[in-house]
């Protein structure tokens, strides 16, 4: 018998580089580096890098780092100005329903299944803001969803204990805001107050990394009539609004200081004509100023870093549009004719890029935002249901929220 030696019988157990891990740490590091392998992913889209999940250990955990899912969304954001992807709510002209959909031009229209239960009579749609989009119910925003499209999750948001006053209040108005440092997505609710009235706005915060909401101290006094929030630029939410004076009431800008967590009030730009519309534009916040009229010019004007607007260029004539929906990151103008047909207008040369029709739509109930897809994710998110399901189980928790409010038990429900 040959003697028993170290080299005379196989190892038992796993070798060098024969587990599926070691292999492909082996080959990405010794054919890629890994500031390669990153910057290669980080370019691909998220439903690529789902299935990519897969590969090995080391490409799955680098998937859900937050310095590899913001250098993601940096890419996918940038490559939206060459052509932007579009987030479009409607109701359904038969059913009634919800109905949200992705535009990616010149693909055709693709229905997404909705978080959003479709048994609440109005759906106003928040954002984008780091991929995720906030859609909730006016007139006090009493369910708050938000929903990342691209991972096809999203979070019904805990019900706050506020509630409005009688005859103080008129509107909430819902804002989503985005701290990069704490990397901390945020909902704002400001209970506004009727137009002259003294009183400060209620307002409150609602933190997805905390999972709670918060009353924000507050003592400028200013009125707003929208329901949602103009614009949001680089995680900050915009407002239109109307603020006293010693001359009376003039409209101005609201800005949120995300770090601060307060509102600050911008220059405004003097006389303007009959629309105007706040966007984002490549980063930076713009104002849309038009006339309703056959042969309408916009202007558009950029605020810079200092606070000051400027002039940034003006487009037109534009014919035939019946309504200006407003303007994408790209500088892409959406507007639509009296049929109900949705144009995509180029500013430069008022020529038109795409157009597509939503022929089951009721007329008028569509908005159109801008969307890049995003990794980005939270604490509590669940997957999309199909809208049956999603709607069964939002009834349920509703029900068992409002029966426990009426018997005065602690109302830090939280509706998932």
């Amino acid at each position: 018998m040959p003697p028993k030696g170290k080299g005379n019988r196989k190892k038992k157990g796993k070798g060098k580089g024969n587990s599926k891990e070691t292999k492909c740490k082996a080959t990405s590091d010794l054919y890629f580096p890994k500031e390669v392998v990153f910057d290669i992913l980080s370019r691909l889209p998220v439903k690529d890098l789902l299935q990519f999940r897969c590969v090995c250990k080391q490409w799955n955990k680098l998937i859900y780092k937050p310095n590899f899912i913001a250098a993601h969304f940096r890419r996918s954001s940038s490559l939206q100005r060459s052509g932007s992807s579009l987030i479009i709510g409607s109701r359904h002209q038969e059913s009634n329903n919800h109905v949200l959909s992705l535009y990616n031009p010149p693909d055709s229209l693709v229905e997404l299944d909705s978080p959003f239960p479709c048994f609440f009579p109005n759906m106003y749609i928040v954002g984008p803001t780091n991929g995720i989009v906030c859609l909730f119910n006016p007139p006090w925003g009493e369910l708050i969803t938000l929903w990342n499209p691209a991972m096809k999750q999203y979070k019904m948001v805990q019900l706050s204990e506020s509630l409005p006053i009688q005859g103080l209040h008129s509107l909430a108005s819902v804002g989503v805001a985005f701290n990069y440092q704490q990397n901390d997505l945020l909902v704002l609710r400001i209970f506004c107050v009727e137009l002259l009235s003294p009183v400060p706005n209620h307002i409150e915060m609602y933190s997805t990394k905390t999972g709670r909401w918060k009353k924000l101290k507050n003592e400028m006094v200013f009125y707003i009539g929208e329901f949602l929030c103009n614009a949001i630029v680089k995680g900050v939410p915009y407002w239109f609004v109307c603020m006293p004076d010693k001359f009376g009431v003039r409209a101005v800008f609201m800005r949120f200081d995300v770090g601060k967590t307060v509102f600050e009030k911008l220059p405004s730009i003097g006389p303007r004509r009959q629309h105007q519309f706040l966007v984002d534009l490549e980063n930076s916040l713009c104002m849309l100023d038009w006339d309703h009229k056959d042969d309408c010019r916009i202007d558009v004007w950029v605020l810079d870093d200092v606070d000051r607007w400027s002039m940034k260029y003006s487009v037109g004539p534009l014919i035939g549009f019946d309504r200006i929906l407003g303007c994408l990151r790209n500088g892409d103008i959406v507007a639509k004719n009296d049929k109900g047909v949705v144009f995509l207008c180029d500013p430069i040369t008022s020529s038109i890029k795409e157009k597509f029709s939503l022929d089951t739509s009721k007329v008028g109930s569509h908005v159109i935002v801008d969307y890049s897809e995003s990794l980005f994710l939270f604490a509590g998110m669940l997957p999309v249901k199909k809208q049956d399901a999603q709607d069964k189980l939002a009834r349920k928790k509703i029900t068992r929220a409002c029966l426990k409010f009426l018997m005065g038990q602690p109302s830090e429900i939280v509706i998932p």
